[in-house]
């Protein structure tokens, strides 16, 4: 899954500047652009992960090979918890904002999409130039 199309766009976006002024690319914008590409990733991932579910020794055999590149889908949680750490450090965050929890409502957020696009199929999922703007605003204004 590291390997799909919109891994590279993904991380490239969590390791960008998070030390710049929200209008030179951090804050909501940059939340913004992170779960676009989240978003996207997740939806592009979505059929190879369920495929792994669905077979037990595949599972184990693919988790072991992604722990001993040091990959796995906690490089993400742990990149956007950094980012926004960061932001935090920076007074750019309110004092009480917990940047764990905050990724991981972002992260779960874009994931819960993907499996919504693949179920319920694209006409009922807000598309995701949409639903990015709309998922960094809201949690821009409740952390930031």
């Amino acid at each position: 899954m590291e390997r799909t199309p919109n891994a590279g766009p993904l991380m490239a976006a969590l390791a960008a500047d998070a030390d710049a002024d929200a209008d030179e690319g951090g804050g909501e914008p940059a939340l913004t652009v992170i779960a676009r590409h989240a978003s996207l990733f997740y939806a592009e991932a979505m059929p190879m992960a369920a495929s792994l579910f669905a077979e037990p020794a595949l599972l184990s055999r693919h988790r072991e090979g992604v722990r001993e590149i040091g990959a796995g889908p906690h490089v993400v949680l742990d990149a956007l918890e950094g980012r926004l750490r960061r932001e935090l450090a920076a007074g750019r965050l309110r004092a009480d904002a917990d940047p764990r929890a905050a990724a991981a409502l972002l992260l779960g957020a874009c994931f819960q999409r993907a499996f919504f696009l693949h179920f319920s199929g694209a006409d009922v999922v807000q598309p995701v130039e949409e639903f990015a703007p709309a998922l960094a605003r809201t949690l821009w204004a409740a952390i930031g």
